[in-house]
């Protein structure tokens, strides 16, 4: 496979906004979490509605026999699975000035806005036509769209910085952003002003995926003007005189060598399938089980409550997980999720009883939403220790892999419940009709039984995750190893840190002859002696470290 440059992106006008050798705050918040927003937005409405929006707007449920919506997305999901691959080794033979995950935010973020439309742009014809065009728009959403962007996207933490502290912090931001937007939005306003609104109208639902669509562009041009690829850049000049690559059996050998990196990918299946037919039986329990058809009200509430702690989540769960690590917070948080699921089973149509269980969940599954992404951020550096080389690329492709087909089989067995208990869609307008007891408990069952069951799985994999008490060990010695390979080829290797102090002292040397050049320059014009304004200047500075130490000191204390 040729290697990619993006020359057409070496232009200054392409660099990442973000300089700074240590993560920003502008990098944090419009890189990570407004910049991500568009998709995230977008995807959510998708992963919650499309599904609805196929069995109860264009009512193709039936389809086959009901097989058409159980078979097509798992079906899609393997050439997903393909794409995936072939992302993944894209991006590591991507060789830019704007690194090798970036360049391809650009060309993700258009493709899913455009394919976006065309998802709900099926045309009012015969069963055939229906059928090629909602597989063609699917796979061109998810295969090709969404694989190019998550991909490069998901690689952006583990390629932001070598600083674990750092990372964690964006790790825990992007989350929030996952989890928060889709929250927000997707579960609360828009059952209670869109839906009632747009109902099973198919021109009012393509007006309205329109608008979101349009969102994507400037946010993925922020994401990709506020973020910043260090680890990328720390060893260009390395790569630069003797690229290395490595084919798909090496690095397939490389992450199977990390018993951390197989447990992360075996929790990332778990919660994925627990999440997606979480979220698909979401809408179709508010409707059926516990109100009435696009009430604007049930979902809302529900949504509402079992979002209410992801606000707030990351101001707790950062200090949380500084106190008592990221496994053990994940074990907790996990336990919780599971006593909390059980219980809202017993009593599902009770308003009270699932709002107090749901809430109790959400704080439980605080962990899953804040943590995942440094924990496997961490198995890859495992992954990098263990093998010699990072395998970035092949691990993301994976990940997305798992991210996406995941979704598709969710989906499809979901459906194939659907035809098998019977679900009835609702009149064409939009009226409530009677589900039988099974359906209702197979709803109820999907919303909340099945995450509880892989909770549990989950909390015995954890268990054994041990990579935080190594990490020290094992990045002392990456670094080594990069200082050694840098000595062989006559060259100084810098860590972030030393790269970072550099940076700041000749920051402060620029600032102090600033300082200075414009202090002789007042003294000139205003007739003041320049020794005599120095040392006042001096004595002020003097006083002020001698308060700062005193902080420092008390701080300790």
């Amino acid at each position: 496979m040729k290697t990619f440059s993006f020359g057409l992106l070496s232009g200054k006008g392409w660099n990442s906004k973000i300089k700074s050798a240590n993560v920003q705050n502008s990098e944090r918040w419009l890189g990570y979490f407004l910049g991500p927003a568009g998709v995230i937005l977008l995807n959510g409405i998708l992963a919650t509605y499309l599904n609805v929006f196929y069995t109860d707007v264009l009512k193709i449920g039936g389809l086959w026999g009901g097989m058409f919506l159980m078979a097509f997305p798992i079906i899609s999901k393997i050439v997903d699975a393909v794409t995936n691959i072939i992302m993944g080794q894209v991006i590591e033979k991507t060789r830019s000035k704007q690194g090798k995950a970036r360049p391809w935010l650009l060309v993700g973020g258009p493709v899913i806005a455009l394919s976006a439309v065309l998802l709900f742009l099926i045309p009012n014809a015969d069963d055939s036509v229906k059928i090629i065009w909602v597989i063609f728009s699917y796979n061109l959403y998810y295969s090709i769209g969404y694989t190019i962007y998550y991909m490069s996207h998901s690689m952006m933490v583990p390629l932001s910085t070598r600083n674990s502290k750092q990372r964690d912090g964006l790790a825990m931001l992007t989350n929030m952003a996952l989890s928060i937007i889709p929250g927000m939005f997707v579960a609360l306003f828009f059952p209670m002003l869109i839906l009632p609104r747009i109902g099973v109208d198919q021109s009012k639902w393509i007006t309205m995926i329109a608008v979101f669509a349009v969102i994507v562009l400037p946010c993925v041009l922020m994401e990709y003007y506020f973020t910043k690829e260090r680890i990328t850049e720390e060893n260009k000049e390395l790569e630069d005189s003797a690229v290395k690559t490595y084919t798909l059996k090496e690095q397939l050998g490389a992450c199977m060598s990390s018993k951390y990196w197989i447990m992360m990918m075996a929790a990332l299946i778990i919660i994925q399938i627990c999440t997606n037919v979480q979220n698909t039986s979401l809408v179709y329990y508010c409707n059926w089980v516990l109100g009435t058809y696009n009430d604007g009200t049930t979902q809302t509430i529900v949504s509402a409550i079992g979002n209410a702690p992801l606000g707030f989540g990351i101001i707790i769960m950062w200090p949380l997980v500084k106190k008592f690590g990221k496994r053990n917070m994940m074990i907790i948080g996990m336990t919780l999720a599971v006593v909390s699921s059980f219980a809202f089973m017993v009593n599902p149509t009770n308003m009270g009883w699932v709002l107090g269980m749901l809430a109790i969940r959400a704080f439980g599954a605080l962990p899953i939403t804040y943590i995942t992404m440094a924990m496997l951020a961490d198995a890859l550096d495992h992954v990098e220790w263990k093998a010699g080389f990072r395998a970035d690329g092949f691990s993301m492709s994976i990940y997305t892999i798992i991210f996406t087909v995941t979704a598709g089989l969710a989906q499809g067995l979901f459906n194939l419940g659907l035809s098998v208990f019977g679900y009835i869609p609702p009149a064409a307008d939009g009226s409530f009709v009677e589900q039988t007891h099974s359906v209702k408990n197979y709803f109820v069952f999907g919303y909340q039984g099945l995450f509880a069951v892989g909770m549990i799985i989950l909390i015995i994999i954890f268990w054994f995750y041990r990579v935080e008490k190594e990490m020290p060990a094992m990045q002392k010695d990456i670094v080594e190893r990069h200082k050694a390979e840098a000595a062989r080829q006559g060259k100084e290797w810098l860590s972030e840190e030393e790269i970072a102090a550099r940076e700041q002292a000749e920051q402060d040397r620029i600032a102090e002859e600033n300082r200075i050049r414009e202090l002789k320059e007042k003294c000139a014009r205003d007739g003041l002696d320049f020794d005599t304004e120095e040392a006042k200047y001096q004595a002020k500075l003097k006083v002020k470290r001698e308060k700062e130490a005193a902080k420092q000191a008390k701080r300790r204390r």
